[in-house]
């Protein structure tokens, strides 16, 4: 199976010299689902923004689908951002209706009303929202509110789909039904990577997806 992600020797550290990341070594399939966790400042939330191009790399080599970040220039990176859907820890929809968090995504990336509507329709339609489209965004609970930062991170295609610690305020229950989501979103092909303290859902063992254990920024294959 190609490869969408391939790291080599990647070390990262923080403005007062405290290592972050030190020596890591991975790589994603294409159409992969794949698990980071560990416990608080275990280096997650920066290796995600790396793989995003969020983060600049500072030593080691980061490719994603072939191309090497740290060469890109500011407009390729840009491009590369937008081929990424990413859901950041804790995120925060826009002060408008659930709809029309995404179509005002959609038009600020360039698509027509239209064409905005449409996608940001199929994309809510994915992720279970087509119910609460007029809802004030803010009014959603935490699970429709993971859902629709879901539906933000896919709704313009990406090759490679992004979540930090998209399980953190969620009930049990809750975790079962969004790894189910993340299940299907990921059966379409799309390969997914999620960044997690854990506990994962019990579906996750049943289903042997690769987790990889981050400790006081090493990396451990299960």
């Amino acid at each position: 199976m190609p490869l969408i992600i391939q790291v080599s020797e990647l070390h990262f550290a923080s403005d007062d010299g405290i290592k972050v990341l030190e020596d890591i070594h991975l790589r994603v399939d294409r159409g992969e689902m794949l698990f980071f966790v560990g416990p608080a400042a275990a280096g997650k939330s920066v290796l995600l923004g790396l793989l995003a191009s969020l983060i600049p790399p500072q030593r080691g080599q980061i490719l994603v689908q072939g191309r090497n970040i740290a060469r890109l220039s500011r407009k390729k990176v840009s491009e590369l951002r937008r081929r990424i859907g990413f859901v950041p820890q804790g995120f925060a929809p826009l002060p408008k209706t659930v709809l029309e968090n995404v179509t005002f995504k959609l038009r600020t990336l360039g698509d027509f009303r239209e064409q905005a509507e449409e996608k940001g329709l199929f994309a809510l339609e994915q992720v279970g929202l087509t119910a609460k489209l007029a809802i004030p965004a803010a009014e959603l609970e935490p699970l429709d509110r993971t859902r629709l930062g879901i539906a933000l991170a896919i709704c313009n295609e990406p090759l490679l789909l992004l979540l930090d610690e998209p399980f953190g305020e969620l009930e049990p229950d809750d975790r079962t039904l969004l790894y189910s989501l993340l299940e299907q979103i990921h059966s379409s092909g799309l390969t997914v990577v999620v960044a997690t303290r854990g506990p994962l859902p019990t579906a996750t063992a049943a289903t042997c997806r690769r987790v990889v254990q981050l400790f006081e920024g090493r990396a451990e294959v299960e």
